[in-house]
């Protein structure tokens, strides 16, 4: 069975067979996933707001210990 040409309605081909349009598909999908990849790492990095409130939380608490501590 040879390629297929893919046409759109009007039937004028972009000279593409159906195999080479999949593969620039699955290789755009690669670039795809590898950019959430990326994004994924960098979210990942960052202190979330939930961390933040914790150390905030717990410096403060033991300020004033210290504080009660010094009095």
């Amino acid at each position: 069975m040879a390629d297929q040409h893919i046409t759109n309605g009007n039937g004028n081909g972009n000279g593409l067979t159906q195999k080479e349009m999949l593969i620039m598909v699955l290789e755009g999908q690669e670039k795809i996933n590898e950019r959430i990849d990326a994004l994924h790492e960098k979210v990942n990095t960052k202190m979330s707001r939930q961390e933040f409130s914790g150390y905030f939380v717990a410096i403060s608490a033991l300020v004033v210990l210290v504080n009660a501590l010094m009095v």
